[in-house]
């Protein structure tokens, strides 16, 4: 079976502050549990940018009205006898309390933010080369910790973010499947299309086509270029 491939290119300046974190969220997930200093020292990476672009966007006010609406968009549905009422009130369940939550809460990183010892490590790792050990002894020595000590800082910094990454994948869960895929043809490796009330394209196509999409487009309207990468590795548009 050919492979199939999802690309997702955000349609708002907000879905795409969203698919960054969760991508930095995924990450995190996959470093969290590793022991090799290199492996120790992308974890952190990861989670200062992390920090950073939830400190640069304040998603908390965006993420009370997403799921305030997605609440909504379900009480809609609920009379609708196509859709699982088990799964639909499970759903809701997690709306209000995500609601609940974000409401009674702060700035989503304000803990993390001055931790005594990510604070300064912060720092250094914004500076190229700055993630040296001669800068940060502190570091060297967290590193020396037993494996158990590490996992269980690691657990705890996390926990911190779960607020964050708990409503980033309901509204983004949501989004993605509330939509539907539909066949299209893009003559000559190229389509365009208005994007009504769209907030993200996700194009599904196979490995075999032998080709990726490029995407220009807003809120309002998109085009689609397929590309093919030629011998020396630059893309170039299918004819």
């Amino acid at each position: 079976m050919t492979a199939e491939i999802v690309y997702e290119h955000p349609l708002s300046e907000k879905i795409r502050t969203y698919l960054r974190i969760e991508h930095l969220f995924t990450q995190l997930t996959a470093l969290h549990t590793e022991t090799h200093h290199a492996q120790q020292l992308s974890f952190f990476s990861t989670l200062f940018a992390l920090i950073d672009v939830l400190d640069r966007n304040d998603v908390r006010p965006d993420l009370i009205k997403d799921v305030e609406r997605c609440e909504s968009q379900l009480v809609a549905w609920s009379n609708h006898p196509s859709v699982s009422d088990r799964k639909l009130q499970l759903m809701l369940q997690q709306a209000l309390r995500l609601q609940s939550e974000l409401l009674r809460s702060g700035k989503l990183i304000n803990q993390l933010k001055d931790d005594k010892f990510l604070a300064p490590l912060r720092q250094r790792f914004a500076l190229p080369g700055g993630c040296c050990y001669f800068d940060m002894p502190q570091l060297q020595y967290w590193l020396s910790l037993p494996a158990v000590a590490q996992q269980q800082q690691k657990s705890d910094w996390l926990s911190q973010l779960q607020l964050a990454e708990q409503a980033i994948q309901f509204v983004l869960s949501f989004i993605r499947e509330r939509g539907q895929f539909l066949d299209v043809h893009a003559e000559n490796g190229f389509y365009q299309q208005s994007a009504e009330q769209y907030e993200l394209l996700r194009i599904k196509y196979t490995h075999s086509c032998c080709s990726f999409p490029t995407v220009s487009g807003n809120r309002y309207r998109y085009a689609i270029r397929f590309m093919q990468l030629s011998e020396t590795g630059w893309p170039q548009h299918l004819c």
